[in-house]
This record gives structure tokens, sequence and C-alpha cells, in this order.
């Protein structure tokens, strides 16, 4: 909900006001609203519906002071991109009551077809234990066919290099800019980690201004590093 009352320009506790039969972090597509715009005659809108992708529940882990690195998976299972995606993730006490939550955001803007990618949030201490982890989709958008903002181009990535605890890997490779493509005013690489099972456990980005050579080092906020994936992002 609290991605929707951004949206729209008003506060969450106005939203809620509004729409007080409303849970707002159990919303199914299809649900309609009643937005106060400008505080005047309420308005009937329906809730944004996010393009379907394959959204897993976030995993959190625990850091040394106390507080929760929280990501959320998304997996595009579309033949388009996907932009401007978010999510909101709530941390629940073993009886279901909400403790906090907020919105998390994708480290890249763009995710390719058959790409998947954490969304991120931290939850600063102090957190009681046994808490219990639950996300929403909020914001999905189709990169149209002929989009001109990102430009298509191949990464060569080295083999990752793990350390023997599993604790970090280092990747590196060159960002390959064929003849006739500009150089790119803007290029993002994401490393991500996952561990044996497949979950992520740790990203980390590296931005430049057209140079293609990258060499990153991503660390795990839970399990062994078991593999590690790289995306990129490059605006013309």
């Amino acid at each position: 909900m609290i991605g929707i009352a951004y949206q729209y320009g008003i506060s969450l506790e106005e939203l809620q006001a509004a729409n007080p039969g409303v849970d707002p972090h159990f919303m199914g597509v299809g649900l309609q609203l009643i937005i106060p715009i400008g505080g005047e005659i309420p308005e009937v809108l329906p809730t944004p519906t996010p393009v379907p992708a394959e959204w897993s529940q976030p995993t959190c882990y625990r850091t040394g002071d106390g507080g929760a690195w929280c990501l959320m998976l998304v997996r595009n299972t579309t033949q388009a991109g996907l932009e401007n995606l978010s999510a909101w993730i709530g941390l629940f006490t073993g009886q279901g009551e909400n403790l906090t939550g907020q919105v998390a955001n994708a480290p890249l803007n763009l995710l390719r077809p058959g790409e998947a990618m954490p969304l991120m949030a931290y939850f600063a201490p102090p957190l009681p234990q046994g808490l219990e982890a639950r996300g929403e989709p909020l914001t999905a958008l189709a990169v149209a066919a002929d989009d001109i903002r990102y430009l298509d181009l191949p990464v060569q990535a080295d083999q990752a290099v793990i350390s023997e605890d599993g604790g970090q890997a280092t990747v590196s490779g060159e960002v390959v800019i064929p003849e006739g493509i500009p150089t790119p005013s803007q290029l993002w690489v994401l490393a991500v980690a996952y561990d044996a099972t497949g979950k992520a456990v740790g990203a980390r980005k590296w931005e430049s201004a057209g140079e293609g050579s990258f060499e990153i080092t991503v660390f795990s906020l839970g399990e062994r590093i078991a593999r590690v994936e790289v995306l990129i992002e490059a605006r013309p």
C-alpha cells in the first residue's frame, strides 16, 4: 500500500484512513481502493497490476549489529525486458503481527528476459528473534521492443573466484561494445551471488561512465557462495 500511496502523492496514513477495511499487506490483484486525491472527492481506482514475473518470498540474513538484510528474488519469465521493479517487504512475529516494513527497489532498472535479480532492504536494529519475512510485488513494467533507452551489449565475465570459506567471490570481465555502437554514457554491472540451493545471498553493483572492464567482489550474507551471475544495464 505504501507504494500505491507514493504513486499518487499521498501519505500512507491518508490512504489507510480512506480504506479502513483493507489489510495493506495482503491486497490481491483487482482490489479497488479509494484514493483521496488532494483531500477532495475520493476516486475509486484499481490497484496497479505488476507485469507477471516470478517473485520469491524474501529471505533475511541477520547482521552483526542486530539488524537484517532481506533479499527478494524476481525472475523475468516474460519475453520482454522489465523495468521499475519494486516490492514491499515486511517483518512479522510468529503471531502474524507486522512489526515493520519498507519498499525494496532493484539495484538495476532493467531486467532482461530469463534473468533474475534480488530486491534488497535493510532493517535497522534492534530486531527480535523469530521474525518471518513476507513480500508483495508492487511494480514491474514491460519495456517496449522498440525502446531506445537501453543498449544491448554483451558481457564477457571470467569464472568467479570463490574464497575457501565461500564468504566472498570475485568476478572480472569486460562489457563488449561492438563497432558502430556509441560508448555508453552510463554503465552498470551487477554481480549476484547464490548459495547451493539457489537462494541469492548477496549482490554488488559496479558503475562506470563508459569503461568496459570491471572487477567486482561480492560478499555472502548467509550460506557459502556456490555461483555468481552477472547482469548489465547500459544507457546511450
